[in-house]
């Protein structure tokens, strides 16, 4: 019996083969979409899971608020990690983690710039989850100057040869011995690391400042510990620790400091909040945040929605045309329940097609996915045991979903009447117009989504920043040549096409180091976070940032060296009036800061952010940064840049040559904003796509049902616009209604998304006029086609219909 059934759903597929095309294929497109989405959240979610203490591991970092300025780095003291471990039961073991810069290592003739060199107490594989191929996780860094390095790294510096016991020379100042190999962290973990440094080499359990955050600290917690008891615990501690220091520099206690309006205190972050649920600055690595999960879930849910009702409404729509096969089958003495059987499995067997078709699709496009989502997803439905099952279910779901009219409705149906015509064919279901209103309205919404982020990445890449940032290049992990920068600067300069070159500790995008400032004569309370930029002499021109009073620095008056310039907001945050040849107190430091001049402001970090304040100050004879920016004319930009790598090779030796030009530097800030456009994008097209691929078929079915009525209407002088008009003006209705539909959602959620960023466009109507217009262009396209195919026909074939 089921064989037959089968047999009877492939002739029903094979003799509707366009009903059949577009249900199978426009489903089969949905679910694709949705598995790839689904593949991007599990993989977002996932993050540091692999960690076998995962639920117990915990992040602290400050919280701070000095006058008006809001601190929350990811970062914490150096004795925080000890201090909690003695003082609070419930905390059993602790790592700090620090980045002392990019240090040049050498082996034998090779020689990199590493980006991913950190310092870590040696109770880290304790505390975290890493698999070692060679050493004991045990002793690998119980002593200063020892590493541990990843597989990777291994075989970037050794190839073939065992690492174990070498040496690796780090910027011709320290060794480190190998002393343990590792596999590489996971690609969904939020830290990762090349080296892993003994942190005893840097006599760190001395340091007993509490008011320096410079480490990432990790601790252990016992099982079922309360994170809000906790931080009680911890906050008491911080407190009695870091009042005498406070003290001891502002002359204030804690509570007066509290009562004053500021706070600073430490607080638990649990690990798995980091890569989506973290709002702190100073992270080890980019971070992600929930709310794309929730837009990336709502689009999903969205295109299975758009892909569902296409295979419903063309499911339903051509079942009113089998009421006659249900009444022979029923004369001939067919049961109801054998009707309903028959119908499920053939949409079943539609919706498993469908499902095959999808997984193709997946596995065809998942690279390219992945590509422009910087992710590696793979397909992996035999490694999970969830995976088939719940892909079962799906297909049962649609199948029944889609057959449930069919199956319950014309299977009950009265023989007589159905073949005496009692069953009127009705063009106007309700619930067929319900759902094209609803995918419609999906449709909308996505494209609204779309040019939303399209117009605020535009906004961000053309915003005036205070600042040229074209035609500037970047030489970057400048520290291995410091003590040449002078004579490096001079060699760049000579270089045909060169403008302009300055050395820095940061470029303009970069993460600012902080420092404590007040004005000369400011009580204790007056103390404000600042940010801090150390340049040289050529910065101001280089960049060519405008001066709004006072003068840049100049080597015509020597003195230079003690004293700042500042932005616009660092002197409105500070209250100065007539700032320039004022002084300036950097808290903890005894020489006082004269004032110079004033800068215009200028976007120095992401446009996430406000204008913060910055202070600006000159290196000395022997100081230098880790960034040399170069201003240059575009005519010859391959020239300069071969000339650039002679003489950095002249002063790096074998050191790898790395630069950008900024505006890809600038660019990357918003890598994944540009990510989440190119995705909203690519689905809202498909979205569209799998909604028209439906309407088309609706029409087709619309013009079927209606050829009688279009033949006496043509007879009778109906002109072939009119015959247009009268077949597209229902679909147009229903798009229009969708619109009122999607446009408040549409702003809701991406006002929500928006808020993220301290530029941003403003909402205009427009936006939301162009992407209704959009889906109704292609409603009226697509329906058109069918229109006026049925609009041209001959009136006697319409009339000779059945």
């Amino acid at each position: 019996m089921f064989l037959n059934y089968l047999k009877i759903a492939f002739r029903s597929l094979k003799k509707n083969k366009g009903y059949s095309f577009i249900n199978i294929f426009g489903l089969a497109v949905g679910i694709a979409c949705c598995i790839l989405i689904l593949l991007f959240i599990r993989n977002e979610l996932s993050y540091d899971k692999y960690n076998k203490n995962y639920d117990r591991i915990y992040r602290i970092h400050l919280t701070a608020r000095i006058s008006n300025n809001e601190l929350n780095p990811a970062t914490s003291c150096a004795p925080c990690g000890p201090t909690f471990v003695s003082e609070i039961p419930e905390v059993e073991n602790f790592v700090r983690i620090r980045n002392y810069g990019f240090p040049v290592i050498r082996y034998k003739d090779k020689a990199f710039s590493e980006e991913k060199f950190y310092w870590v107490d040696s109770s880290f594989f304790d505390i975290f989850t890493v698999h070692f191929i060679e050493g004991d996780p045990k002793t690998a860094l119980n002593q200063p100057n020892k590493v541990v390095i990843t597989k990777s790294t291994a075989r970037k510096y050794f190839g073939s040869e065992d690492p174990i016991g070498k040496i690796l020379n780090s910027d011709n100042r320290r060794n480190y011995m190998v002393t343990g190999v590792i596999e590489d962290f996971p690609a969904n973990s939020t830290i990762h690391m090349d080296f892993l440094g003994s942190l005893s080499s840097y006599n760190v359990d001395n340091d007993r400042t509490w008011l320096s955050n410079n480490y990432y600290t990790f601790i252990l917690v016992r099982e079922g510990a309360d994170p809000d008891a906790l931080n009680k615990k911890i906050y008491d501690i911080s407190k009695a620790h870091i009042g005498p220091q406070l003290n001891q520099i502002l002359g204030i206690t804690y509570d007066q400091m509290v009562q004053g309006g500021s706070r600073y205190n430490f607080v638990l972050q649990p690990l798995g909040d980091i890569h989506l649920r973290s709002d702190q600055t100073n992270e080890m690595e980019p971070v992600s945040d929930i709310l794309y999960v929730y837009i990336f879930s709502i689009i999903a849910f969205a295109i299975l929605i758009i892909a569902c009702i296409n295979f419903t409404n063309l499911s339903t729509a051509r079942s009113s045309g089998r009421a006659k096969e249900v009444g022979i089958r029923k004369t001939l003495g067919s049961s109801q329940v054998l009707l309903i059987r028959q119908f499920l499995i053939e949409t079943i067997l539609m919706s498993f097609l469908a499902m095959l078709l999808a997984l193709i699709l997946v596995e065809l496009f998942i690279p390219t996915f992945n590509n422009i989502a910087g992710k590696h997803l793979a397909l992996d439905i035999f490694s999970n045991y969830y995976s088939i099952p719940l892909l079962i279910i799906f297909v049962l779901f649609v199948g029944f979903l889609a057959g449930s009219y069919p199956a319950f409705v014309l299977s009950s149906l009265v023989p007589v009447k159905v073949l005496r015509g009692g069953l009127q064919r009705s063009n106007k279901s309700v619930l067929r117009n319900f759902l094209v209103i609803l995918q419609f309205s999906i449709s909308i919404f996505l494209i609204v989504g779309t040019f939303i982020v399209e117009s605020q990445l535009n906004y961000i890449q053309n915003k005036k920043l205070g600042f040229n940032r074209d035609q500037i290049l970047i030489v970057k992990k400048t520290d291995d040549i410091g003590r040449y920068m002078h004579s490096f600067k001079n060699d760049l300069i000579q270089i045909s096409g060169v403008t302009d070159v300055s050395n820095s500790t940061n470029i303009p995008g970069d993460h600012f180091s902080d420092t404590a400032f007040q004005r000369e004569g400011s009580g204790p309370d007056e103390v404000h976070d600042i940010n801090v930029l150390y340049t040289d002499y050529d910065f101001i021109n280089t960049y060519q940032i405008k001066m709004k009073e006072g003068r840049f620095f100049s080597r015509d008056f020597p003195s230079d060296t003690m004293s700042v310039v500042m932005n616009e907001e660092a002197v409105k945050t500070i209250g100065l009036k007539d700032p320039v040849g004022k002084n300036l107190l950097r808290i903890g430091d005894a020489p006082k800061l004269r004032i110079i001049g004033v800068t215009n402001d200028f976007n120095f970090q992401s446009l996430h952010r406000k204008i913060e304040p910055l202070v600006i100050g000159l290196f000395r004879s022997t100081g230098f940064g880790r960034f040399v920016s170069l201003r240059f004319r575009p005519q010859n930009t391959q020239s300069i840049i071969q000339n650039i790598s002679s003489i950095w090779h002249k002063y790096a030796g074998n050191q790898a040559f790395e630069y950008s030009f900024f505006n890809d530097e600038f660019a990357r800030l918003y890598a994944s904003e540009e990510r989440t456009g190119q995705i909203f994008t690519i689905f809202s097209v498909l979205a569209i796509f799998i909604a028209s691929l439906g309407l088309l078929g609706l029409a087709a079915f619309t013009a079927e049902q209606r050829t009688k009525e279009i033949g006496i209407r043509k007879v009778l002088g109906a002109s072939v616009p009119e015959i247009i008009l009268l077949l597209t003006k229902e679909f147009t209705k229903w798009v229009l209604i969708a619109n009122i539909i999607a446009w408040p959602a549409a702003y809701f959620f991406m006002n929500s998304w928006l808020e993220d960023f301290a530029y941003r466009i403003s909402f205009n109507i427009w936006i939301f006029v162009l992407a209704g217009t959009s889906a109704l262009l292609i409603a009226v396209i697509t329906v058109s086609y069918q229109a006026i195919k049925a609009a041209t026909a001959n009136p006697v074939k319409s009339l000779r219909y059945e």
